[in-house]
């Protein structure tokens, strides 16, 4: 599993990765995992992706870039965004539908026996 240093809000994040999941309608959910500055446990650091109703299609996820503000130029970086094809309404939020590398994303995601010791 590859990880990856972030910054957001001013804190600095190492060694993340991603926890990949599924929303109850099948669309794909995102979150990040990682060490806070100092800090050698590992932490839920952000949920990434919105659940909307739409259905999506199996390489794309909603991401919520208001809490998230520069999150998707730093996947496009990392190469496991790849484009931006339309937006959606969520509670008067239009938020970005973004096309995945899902190959270049389990890259940086994790294995189930790491995250069943984050805080």
């Amino acid at each position: 599993m590859k990880t990856f240093n972030y910054e957001s809000n001013c804190v600095k994040y190492k060694d993340c990765f991603f926890d990949v999941g599924e929303y109850e309608k099948g669309n794909l959910s995102l979150a990040v995992y990682g060490k806070i500055e100092n800090d050698k446990n590992i932490s839920h650091i952000s949920n990434v992706t919105v659940n909307v109703k739409e259905k999506l299609e199996g390489n794309q996820v909603v991401i919520d870039n208001y809490a998230n503000s520069n999150l998707i130029s730093f996947l496009l970086d990392l190469g496991i965004a790849t484009g931006i094809p339309n937006k959606v309404t969520v509670k008067f939020l239009q938020l970005p539908v973004v096309n995945l590398n899902l190959e270049k994303l389990y890259e940086y995601s994790y294995n189930q026996e790491v995250l069943k010791y984050a805080s």
